[in-house]
């Protein structure tokens, strides 16, 4: 089977599973939360690699969250936005990547709730077998988002070259809307791979450029967008 065939295969599986009642606890600190779900989905995903791919890694939120990315292994995020899911907003998402012989070569990114589905593997990047691509636009007219920790300060440093920032709560539909066309930068300034690493891939089969560096992974319609993104977060 396919690498790309596998994750859909088990993505739409865990779909079902979000469909659930769940229940909501506290992780880590007052402010992160963690439902019943994210550990079921999770859970399912890990059992299921680990029957077709027993020779492969797993770096997962939940469980494997120590890991380093090998030369081949999986990354898992079951819930990407959890606390959107855990207050009833549709902005979230179940996302998955291979990488195979050190290179990304499948990603899978649902957002069940708004019934889209991307996946992308060298052939491109798509939105329920639609194919898609970004969108050009220049600078000053670009939505862009960020996403993790401690913002503030970039968000005033983007202010002179553009003032559409958005927030999403979720860097998988920030990625997603990126790779679509919707929107057009898309910055996360956090180094979870489970977060940024489907969708990196996926912005960069649907033609995005893209930064993947230690702290900062970004992806934008233009270089010249991403030049500006890189800059200000020096």
């Amino acid at each position: 089977m396919k690498e790309i065939d596998f994750l859909k295969n088990i993505v739409k599986q865990a779909i079902e599973i979000s469909k659930k009642d769940f229940i909501v606890n506290q992780k880590g600190n007052e402010t992160d939360l963690v439902t019943s779900l994210d550990l079921e989905i999770e859970q399912f995903l890990i059992q299921e690699i680990k029957r077709n791919y027993p020779d492969f890694a797993i770096v997962s939120e939940e469980f494997n969250h120590e890991n380093e990315i090998t030369e081949n292994c999986f990354i898992i995020d079951p819930i990407d936005g959890t606390i959107n899911f855990a207050n009833g907003l549709p902005l979230w998402g179940i996302q998955i990547a291979c990488v195979k012989n050190g290179k990304t070569v499948a990603s899978v990114i649902s957002l069940p709730r708004i019934n889209e589905f991307y996946w992308a593997d060298e052939t491109g990047a798509y939105l329920n077998d639609t194919k898609i691509s970004v969108t050009d636009i220049s600078t000053e007219n670009a939505l862009y988002t960020i996403e993790g920790n401690n913002n503030l300060c970039y968000i005033q440093k983007m202010q002179p070259y553009s003032t559409h920032m958005r927030k999403f709560g979720a860097v998988c539909v920030s990625l997603a809307f990126l790779a679509s066309g919707r929107i057009h930068g898309s910055v996360y300034r956090n180094d979870k791979p489970w977060d940024y690493a489907p969708g990196l891939f996926l912005c960069q089969m649907a033609g995005a450029h893209i930064c993947d560096k230690s702290g900062f992974h970004a992806a934008a319609s233009n270089q010249a967008l991403l030049d500006i993104l890189e800059t200000v977060n020096q």
